[in-house]
């Protein structure tokens, strides 16, 4: 379990928020998924989402923009 901001985040959780299109550009896409892994690295605590529309992204929580899990 990963605490960010008053919100924990933990395998099995669906999470939905805005990151940073390829998480460096200042466009904000829609990220929807399911949190297949979670942890803590060197830049922070990370979660790994099986994406609604196929695929899998690596999000960094640092980044992510009105986090929402539920």
């Amino acid at each position: 379990m990963i605490l960010v901001t008053k919100t924990s985040v933990s395998v099995g959780d669906r999470v939905s928020c805005k990151y940073p299109k390829h998480g460096t550009r200042n466009i904000l896409v829609n990220r929807v998924g399911i949190v297949e892994k979670a942890g803590k690295g060197p830049a922070g605590p990370y979660v790994q989402l099986a994406l609604d529309a196929g695929g899998y992204r690596t999000l960094s929580l640092s980044k992510a923009v009105d986090l929402v899990v539920s």
